[in-house]
């Protein structure tokens, strides 16, 4: 992956949601889920901003302690497995000018402790794929769920019943 690419979040098979600082993700191809917290959760918001990988680092740099070398590194990985679940893919579309990352840390001002970088880490449940796999949901299209059939028309003549 080059450090200029963006990441695209794989709408529509792929749902989620940020609740209390953690993003539980669902993927409706294969029914797993996930759930990243902390800087995961943080690269997580970047990406769904437009963010290039570099935007990314240079952002987690100001924020987090630690040298580049390893934070991008860390990144990479986490970015790798995103796109190995197919939560994400590189987005093959021209880049366009994506707006300035900034995070709760940078929002703290200049003079803010930064506390040490974590790897970001993607954690991953299948224990309810079956379960998420036979919602109905899946079968909903652009029209919506539920989207009744339309009934067969056929040349019989209807029969109408007399008294």
């Amino acid at each position: 992956m080059n450090i200029q690419d963006r990441l695209r979040i794989n709408v529509p098979k792929i749902v989620h949601e940020t609740i209390d600082g953690e993003t539980i993700i669902l993927n409706l191809k294969s029914g797993n889920y996930y759930s990243l917290n902390g800087i995961a959760a943080e690269v997580w918001a970047f990406i769904e901003k437009g963010a290039s990988m570099n935007d990314i680092i240079e952002q987690l740099l100001t924020d987090y302690q630690g040298a580049k070398e390893d934070i991008a590194s860390k990144v990479n990985t986490f970015l790798s497995e995103l796109i190995l679940e197919e939560l994400a893919s590189v987005d093959a579309l021209p880049s366009t000018e994506a707006p300035k990352c900034t995070s709760a840390q940078a929002q703290a001002g200049p003079n803010h402790h930064r506390p040490a970088f974590n790897a970001p880490i993607l954690t991953k449940y299948s224990d309810m794929k079956d379960l998420l796999l036979l919602d109905p949901i899946h079968d909903a299209d652009d029209t919506g769920w539920p989207e009744s059939k339309p009934a067969l028309q056929t040349n019989t003549p209807s029969v109408e019943k007399q008294s």
